[in-house]
């Protein structure tokens, strides 16, 4: 006779920290199905993470079901039972063709109708987009930690990780002893000897997460230290080269000195000189690759030209190189359009903390209310179920207003997040940008020809060089800085800020420092604000 299963699962990775223990929501489940009068025949359990298909448990589960042998599911939360869209499907076609009756967790029934399958598709469809943003946001935080000159991951040996700092920091106990060993290299001592005398006569030893101290270090991982480029300071990551900031154990030359030792001549060195701005700009008349190159005349003087591949086949570019000082000189330019001096940004910030204040007051007092009204539509729900229960209403009259407090419901909850994370990231990105507008100028002049780059990157795209001129499609934020900069307000409040320091206390709702900055912050943050809006959905249109 078919009975209801209980379904249990955690995640051991990172993001699942949360989520209650699999012996909680045992514990949970098996009480709930007391209280219904459930007969559970099996509780079924897994440490796996839901993101793939291919969990033996779940499969195991899904066997039963195709078998006739489970009723329902009872379970903490629909992303327990999938978070891909495989076996969200399974779980979906096999209630919504009868092979299930229902699917039980503390908040919901839900059985074979369109309301119910709705909100099961809608669940399972936020569970995986948490799981894909969780996933871009790994893949970002590694490129900027590789950019920052970090090391993403477990440190080589001779170096340890240091968790709150998030850097690689030397390893008191084992950076001598590998150094000992880089020297054995270099005075001709073969990899199997050193991995005798690292081992034997240097008390080598792996480092382990429980223990100082673990087994020996074998002889692959020596081959593999000794071809390792992060010990002289370079990381090497998906054929991509980023300079470490930790201490080098040894220098590019010993390591090259190393490899050769090694029988290892063929390996390429990285480029020791890297153009600043290749791989940003494109001609303007073929579409080509800028490219850079470096020349040197008579007297010895450097001079670095940019021009176009001019690798398009069958057409014939006229263009002609443009020096490097030349092309800095119109990307401080563009910097100096959106540059606010700093005691306008410091006003424009003291106002964005203030307007952000009081969004707040206001957001908490919206909420409270959002609340009750969500909290009222599940009483008004629950009263329509009893009602239903006790014939005082028929089918079609249930289903009819059912369906109007569900999508109250869910308009409501939905009302409850977004907003808050909107003002909130408009909030954030608003004041990001005043501050980089700010202090952009001055990093790009003095900056490294990565800084530059990153620098000019941020405000725009679409870079294209023709007759030595350069074009950049700014970004909406900086050109909204660069119009508030270009109008009537700007020239008196330059002219002002010069003379004293900004008084917010003091500075009258129509001066020209407030009208300026009032409408330069409200038009960032409002873009910031319709941007998120757009990339979250109808859901948070509804809510807005």
């Amino acid at each position: 006779m078919p009975s209801y299963i209980i379904y249990c699962r955690k995640s051991s990775e990172s993001e699942e920290r949360q989520v209650l223990s699999i012996e909680s929501q045992i514990k949970e489940m098996s009480e709930l199905a007391k209280r219904l009068d459930l007969h559970v025949s099996e509780i079924l359990t897994e440490s796996r993470s839901a993101k793939e298909p291919g969990r033996p448990v779940f499969n195991q589960m899904m066997k039963k079901i195709l078998r006739g042998e489970v009723k329902g599911i009872i379970s903490w939360k629909l992303d327990r039972i999938a978070r891909n869209p495989v076996d969200g499907g399974s779980i979906s076609w096999a209630l919504d063709q009868g092979q299930i009756e229902e699917i039980i967790t503390p908040s919901h029934h839900l059985r074979n109708n369109s309301n119910d399958k709705f909100m099961m598709q809608m669940e399972f469809g936020m569970a995986k987009k948490y799981v894909d943003d969780l996933s871009d946001n790994v893949r970002r935080g590694l490129r900027m930690k590789l950019e920052k000159g970090w090391l993403p991951g477990k440190a080589p040996i001779g170096y340890l990780n240091e968790p709150r700092e998030r850097t690689i920091t030397v390893d008191p106990e084992r950076f001598p002893i590998v150094r000992k060993m880089w020297e054995l290299l270099l005075q001709g001592n073969p990899p199997l000897r050193i991995h005798q005398i690292a081992s034997n006569e240097l008390g080598l030893r792996k480092r382990t997460r429980t223990e100082r101290t673990g087994s020996a270090v074998t002889l692959g991982a020596i081959y593999k230290l000794f071809v390792n480029p992060f010990y002289y300071g370079l990381i090497t990551r998906k054929g991509n080269v980023y300079q470490g900031k930790h201490k080098p154990m040894i220098t590019e030359d010993e390591f090259w000195k190393a490899q050769a030792l090694l029988g290892r001549k063929g390996i390429p060195r990285p480029k020791t000189h890297r153009f600043a701005f290749t791989g940003l700009m494109n001609c303007g008349e073929c579409g080509c690759h800028i490219t850079a190159e470096e020349k040197i005349n008579h007297y010895g003087s450097h001079y670095i030209y940019y021009h176009c591949t001019k690798k398009k086949y069958g057409l014939k570019c006229s263009q002609g190189a443009v020096q490097e000082k030349d092309l800095e000189a119109q990307m401080v330019e563009y910097l100096n359009n959106i540059h606010l001096p700093k005691k306008l940004l410091d006003f424009g910030l003291t106002y964005l903390e203030k307007q952000s204040a009081e969004n707040c007051n206001r957001e908490e007092i919206y909420k409270l209310a959002r609340e009750k009204a969500l909290r009222e539509c599940e009483r008004r729900l629950e009263n329509l179920k009893q009602m239903r229960l006790g014939d005082l209403i028929n089918d079609y009259e249930f289903f009819q207003e059912k369906r109007k407090l569900i999508d109250e419901k869910i308009r409501l909850a939905g009302s409850l997040e977004y907003p808050s994370r909107g003002a909130l990231c408009g909030q954030d990105m608003t004041k990001t940008t005043l501050i980089f507008a700010g202090d952009a100028k001055d990093r790009f002049v003095t900056g490294t020809g990565e800084v530059k780059k990153s620098i000019i990157s941020e405000i725009g795209s679409n870079f294209f060089l023709k007759d030595k001129t350069l074009s950049i499609d700014v970004k909406k934020p900086f050109l909204l800085i660069q119009k508030s900069l270009n109008s009537p307000h700007a020239e008196n409040s330059r002219f002002e800020l010069q003379k004293s320091v900004v008084n917010t206390n003091s500075i009258g709702s129509q001066s020209p420092q407030f009208l300026l900055m009032c409408s330069l912050v409200e038009d960032v943050r409002t873009f910031y604000l319709e941007k998120f809006r757009a990339e979250n959905g109808e859901s948070v249109r509804h809510a807005a």
